[in-house]
């Protein structure tokens, strides 16, 4: 089966198309100009945060990288390295708190979400290298902090660009990939050139549309189709031997949906196991932002991994 295309019962779906309606109504900020990074940046701002949440400094490449804990009532089965979206540009880990706090209490996992440097100011790779830090933390600490040796590593939007990223790493920087259980890739990015459904939206496309994704690249990235294909930019084009499991969730009115399409029969083509789940109705960041969709599609994640640490 190319996708698992998840039923949604009809009060919820219902509840997401005025959420959905209401989002393609909004005009898109430029994140090009300084009022407009401002603006997007300041959508982390209003997430709920958890009480349970913990921060930590850890080494990084250039100074101390902050990673934000929350811990399970039980012992740990595992630990989870998240790393959240925003256009490299944006977001901070306090906006996945919810879905962390699910995690930890569904899954009985620990997570660990890293607040890695943001674009423009930071030039990319530099946001990369944050998270292969909290990767090289978890790899030699997971065991004295948090009692267990098995990982996990998710990420949304650009986040599951940089896990992806951190997974290759994992497995050819740190020879440590025995130790990595389950990846979950929520609506990654995973080639930075655009794919075929970025280029086809129109300007009601929800939360993001060609010429904002367009905005986006040219601010992050070298503008050469070479530099973007290179696999240590673009996962898309890597050898994916070797790799766990991976859960691929998306939304079905996603202009990200043929990176995740792409990316998961490539994974599988490479000889590992893939899954993808297709949320009709939905949009972009949907998990985080259209919550009658959202909490069926964080359910499903929380079950995939708890599954994963019995296999």
């Amino acid at each position: 089966m190319l996708y698992n295309k998840i039923p949604i019962p009809d009060v919820d779906s219902q509840a997401a198309r005025a959420i959905v309606a209401e989002a393609a109504s909004r005009s898109l900020p430029d994140p090009a100009t300084p009022d407009g990074l401002a603006m997007l940046r300041s959508a982390a701002d209003r997430a709920p945060r958890t009480e349970r949440a913990v921060d930590k400094l850890i080494p990084g490449t250039a100074g101390e990288v902050r990673v934000r804990i929350i811990r399970p009532d039980e012992e740990a089965r595992a630990v989870l390295l998240d790393v959240h979206g925003g256009g490299w540009f944006g977001g901070k880990p306090e906006e996945n708190d919810y879905a962390n706090e699910l995690t930890a209490r569904d899954a009985g996992v620990a997570t660990v979400s890293v607040d890695y440097r943001l674009a423009p100011e930071h030039p990319y790779p530099a946001g990369l290298e944050d998270v292969l830090a909290a990767v090289e933390w978890l790899i030699d600490n997971a065991v004295s902090e948090f009692g267990t040796e098995k990982l996990l590593i998710s990420g949304n939007s650009s986040g599951a660009h940089l896990a992806a990223l951190s997974v290759l790493h994992v497995r050819d920087g740190l020879g440590a990939i025995d130790r990595l259980a389950a990846v979950s890739l929520v609506n990654g990015v995973f080639d930075p050139t655009l794919t075929l459904a970025e280029r086809l939206t129109t300007p009601a496309t929800p939360i993001v549309n060609t010429s904002f994704l367009r905005a986006t690249r040219e601010l992050i990235f070298p503008d050469t189709a070479a530099v973007l294909r290179n696999p240590t930019v673009s996962p898309l084009y890597a050898d994916l031997t070797g790799l766990p499991p991976a859960l691929f969730t998306i939304g079905e009115l996603d202009p990200l949906l043929d990176d995740a399409l792409f990316m998961a029969e490539r994974w599988r083509a490479a000889g590992n196991d893939a899954e993808i789940d297709l949320y009709p109705g939905a949009i972009h960041g949907f998990v985080n932002s259209v919550p009658p969709l959202g909490k069926h599609a964080q359910a499903r994640i929380n079950t995939w991994i708890s599954d994963h640490l019995t296999a």
